[in-house]
């Protein structure tokens, strides 16, 4: 029964590490409970639950006042998240097309269940690439990833991360001239997935750079 998606299962994290902070923090029941009740109103509006045994597998979480405690509940809620389905090389290769010698990311490194989007770097060609499914389709965008060794926030996550410049270039109307498009995003694409809660504003990201 898989019925949260990787964005879901992470808002779902994030309240529970801020139920967990509040047990941890304050000893005032008053204050634990109005960050239980927020936490309560933000998983209410962002998941949609089939029936209430859905609901009681997250209940758990009001009660986290152990790091082991919140690390075994994110350990049994993780069988229910729908995992980003797994492309094969040929159909990642369809989408760059231009890329003859695309080098692909070691697969067997990636947790399926903790990402909303697959991305890797080329450090021989300075290329970022960025594969995600919307509505059920296999989508790409690559451009050229400068790093900045500097802090910011990503456009994708909305978090506060050590960041750098994707840069797409696209054809634009008149014949051989050439747009150019791009954002901060965080440099280590694992812990953008982990902080990304607004799947919304991910494929704001992406929109803006075709």
């Amino acid at each position: 029964m898989e019925f949260l998606s990787t964005v879901q299962y992470q808002i779902v994290k994030k309240q529970a590490k801020k139920i967990f902070n509040a047990h941890t923090s304050s000893k005032d029941p008053n204050v634990i409970q109005a960050v239980q009740g927020l936490a309560q109103e933000e998983i209410n509006s962002q998941l949609t639950f089939a029936d209430i045994e859905q609901q009681l597998i997250l209940q758990p979480m009001f009660e986290l006042k152990t790091k082991e405690q919140m690390e075994h509940f994110f350990n049994d809620i993780k069988v229910y998240v729908k995992p980003f389905e797994r492309p094969t090389d040929s159909e990642i290769k369809k989408l760059f097309p231009k890329d003859k010698k695309l080098k692909l990311p070691k697969f067997e490194n990636i947790d399926w269940k903790e990402i909303t989007y697959l991305s890797w770097f080329d450090s021989g060609t300075n290329r970022k690439y960025i594969v995600y499914r919307e509505e059920g389709v296999l989508k790409g965008v690559r451009g050229v990833y400068s790093t900045s060794e500097k802090m910011g926030i990503c456009s994708v996550c909305n978090r506060h991360s050590k960041v750098g410049m994707l840069m797409v270039s696209k054809s634009g109307t008149t014949l051989g001239t050439y747009t150019k498009r791009g954002n901060y995003i965080c440099e280590d694409s694992s812990t953008c997935n982990e902080a990304l809660t607004e799947i919304e504003k991910f494929y704001e990201f992406v929109g803006n750079l075709k």
